[in-house]
């Protein structure tokens, strides 16, 4: 009797173990299936508006998917901030790359600031009358670029529009040899001068017609449709932040000081897959977007 129940538990413990095995194949095979049949999660870019032509584009450069999420500027760069990091950061505004700790840097190219009006206006004279919309320099690049640009075309031109500025927006332009200094933390708008939170905000005061002009620069014109409906009033090639400034521009705003250079589109990369779509982008003519090649 003994050695029938020895014999029965050894067989017992040999269907065991194969039933083991057996079960661990499966679930083994089941992992393997359900990987193959998941889809990979997608690569997450963050894009500014103005650049969401040549997001799109990427998209179909790359067998991967992505998950493209358009933010403004300057919006994107606090998200990554704050730890919301993404795999690509496209901007129209190169100078928000600092803190943000990325592995690698791809300058896009440059574009032009531009005076959009509506029709029926048709020279830089207009300054000295029309209501101006302006991006809050302490929010949106353009608008410390704006204002910078305005000063410099006064300066050049109608004198007398400097104070105007400085007591209607609550700013002060100091300039010393070949450096002029702008006090633009306490900024507010009065008179014909009307202010908001970015460019697009500043676009959209145009639209409803609220304002005459606004400062623009192309790759949201190009976004907006702007040629068909306002005229495209070009800036001096000096005065239109393609290139740098012909002086050194300080910018003192609430978050800091801020020397002006040019527009610049950049990309910045925060993962391998990151990396992978730089290289990407290499490919795209960045003239659908308005910006000149960088090179």
């Amino acid at each position: 009797m003994q050695k029938y129940i020895k014999n029965s538990a050894a067989k017992w413990d040999v269907k065991g173990k194969n039933f083991i095995l057996l079960w661990a194949a499966a679930i083994t095979v089941l992992t393997l299936l359900a990987t193959a049949f998941t889809k990979p999660q997608a690569a997450l870019v963050y894009s500014a508006p103005t650049l969401r032509r040549v997001s799109d584009i990427l998209s179909t450069l790359t067998t991967e998917p992505l998950n493209i999420q358009v933010y403004g500027s300057v919006a994107a760069a606090n998200l990554i901030k704050s730890g919301r990091t993404p795999d690509l950061y496209l901007t129209v505004d190169s100078e928000l790359k600092h803190g943000l700790n990325y592995r690698k840097e791809l300058t896009l190219g440059y574009f032009r600031l531009t005076f959009v009006c509506q029709k029926g206006i048709n020279s830089l004279d207009a300054v000295k009358t029309v209501k101006i919309g302006l991006a809050d320099p302490n929010q949106a690049p353009i608008g410390y670029r704006a204002l910078a640009a305005l000063y410099l075309l006064a300066s050049e031109r109608f004198p007398e529009l400097i104070d105007e500025l400085q007591q209607s927006l609550n700013i002060r332009y100091q300039e010393s040899g070949d450096t002029l200094v702008m006090e633009l933390s306490e900024i507010s708008a009065s008179g014909r001068f009307y202010l908001r939170p970015n460019l697009d905000g500043a676009g959209t005061l145009l639209e409803a017609g609220g304002v005459d002009c606004i400062f623009a620069h192309s790759p949201f014109i190009i976004v907006r449709n702007y040629s068909q409906t306002y005229n495209i009033i070009e800036m001096p090639p000096h005065l239109n932040f393609e290139n740098d400034p012909p002086i050194t521009i300080v910018a003192k705003l609430k978050g800091g000081d801020v020397v002006v250079k040019r527009f610049e589109a950049a990309a910045f990369s925060f993962s391998e897959r990151g990396d992978n779509l730089l290289e990407l982008l290499k490919q795209i003519d960045l003239s659908i977007a308005g910006i000149r090649a960088a090179g």
